[in-house]
């Protein structure tokens, strides 16, 4: 007797849920495709060096475009290896970053750099930061999914700063939750303005 198997469902490399509806992990593989599917996705959000085009990656593009997914690029630099590799993305890209993870009519999004490690660890470590995360619990959670942590991500986490806008009408529910707006408005390092307009379509 023969059985038609279903075929595994084969996540990226160091996927994980973040939050409902927000995912992280390595740059997506064809492989990963039918993976992807089952999540419904509404956004890619590339931290990259490179977009992804038709050019560049026809299989990925053509992926998104056939489930109606918005692919969104966001320039990240490679920061070499090693104890003193760099950082290889910016505060104002991190900001950035955070707004298509923080309202939810970007929903479902995976959000990845080529490996999943350390450009995806710092930008969900500063989104932590926002979440008033305690220091301990924001490199706990990096190092498990990078090799190491190093001074220089150390210092941009610690570091990390600007102004933020959150849509209240589309804000994810689980950012603050249980926190009054008037702690959110007193973040110690990020300026927090809550905007009660609907969002831009």
């Amino acid at each position: 007797m023969t059985y038609n198997l279903p075929s595994p469902l084969i996540p990226p490399i160091k996927f994980n849920a973040v939050q409902p509806y927000i995912y992280r992990g390595a740059y997506p593989r064809e492989v990963n495709f039918e993976f992807l599917e089952t999540l419904q996705l509404r956004t890619i959000l590339s931290l990259t060096p490179d977009p992804v085009t038709l050019e560049s990656d026809t299989k990925l593009y053509n992926f998104a475009k056939k489930n109606n997914i918005t692919l969104i690029h966001l320039k990240c630099d490679k920061s070499g290896k090693g104890k003193k590799r760099g950082v290889p993305v910016g505060y104002s890209t991190v900001l950035d970053a955070l707004h298509y993870m923080i309202h939810s009519s970007y929903g479902p999004v995976y959000i990845h750099c080529l490996n999943g490690s350390q450009t995806t660890s710092l930008v969900v470590a500063c989104l932590r930061k926002l979440q008033f995360w305690s220091s301990i619990a924001i490199f706990n959670e990096f190092i498990n999914f990078a090799t190491n942590i190093t001074l220089n991500d150390r210092a941009f986490v610690e570091g990390f700063e600007g102004n933020i806008e959150v849509n209240n009408q589309d804000k994810v529910e689980w950012l603050w939750a249980g926190m009054s707006k008037g702690v959110v408005g007193h973040h110690p390092s990020i300026h927090v303005t809550q905007l009660d307009a609907l969002p831009h379509t």
